[in-house]
């Protein structure tokens, strides 16, 4: 692809890119569980490879199901303001919730496990950290999770295609969701256990220079 490598996760750390969204300049997200694990949430931060001011690390520490073996299984960020999450980790005496470890970058550190990060809250409950950085939960059921109907893609600008009807339907029921969302057969790929957002990466390119001769 000609792109720069310019860093790499290594043992012990382990990290999968379903359990990862850049949420803006300011946030990021990563959930960590059966597939990505807390070390490599520290070489990240360690070698400044996040980007961002603020992570945000996602603990699944009650459930590790291999049905919901990535962040993107069980949440998807929708806009700005709106995200969607299965209903059934929602709340603090959910069995299977999630729990939030915050991090914030401050140059005047220098720790040799997490470099310029530090942590400023953690055991957070993930809806209400959702709900503290202004956005709005549209919940869809386990079923409906399980059918990916979380695991949709985010194109920017309001542009969402989904391949689960029912949510589709709940998404667009919502006052708060305020663009656009197409369904797409994806039965093919679901089949084998990845999802829309599953299937995707994120490449960033820069224009060209141009070349002038003598």
């Amino acid at each position: 692809l000609g792109l720069e490598v310019i860093g790499a996760v290594k043992s012990p750390g382990f990290l999968e890119g379903g359990d990862f969204y850049p949420v803006g300049k300011d946030l990021c997200m990563l959930g960590v569980g059966l597939r990505s694990n807390v070390e490599a949430a520290e070489q990240l931060m360690r070698e400044d490879l996040f980007g961002t001011q603020r992570v945000a690390v996602v603990h699944d520490l009650f459930e590790q199901d291999q049905t919901r073996m990535h962040l993107d299984c069980v949440f998807n960020i929708l806009g700005r303001d709106v995200v969607i999450l299965s209903d059934d980790v929602i709340g603090e005496e959910s069995p299977t919730r999630r729990l939030v470890t915050e991090y914030i970058r401050d140059p005047r550190v220098k720790d040799p496990k997490l470099g310029m990060y530090k942590v400023i809250r953690e055991g957070v409950e993930f809806s209400r950290y959702l709900i503290e950085n202004g956005y709005t939960i549209i919940p869809l059921t386990r079923q409906q999770q399980l059918e990916y109907g979380c695991n949709l893609l985010n194109l920017g600008n309001g542009n969402i295609i989904a391949c689960h009807s029912d949510a589709c339907r709940e998404i667009i029921k919502s006052d708060a969701f305020k663009g656009n969302i197409e369904l797409v057969e994806f039965e093919s790929i679901t089949a084998m256990y990845g999802g829309l957002h599953c299937s995707s990466q994120v490449v960033r390119r820069r224009p060209p220079v141009e070349q002038f001769g003598n």
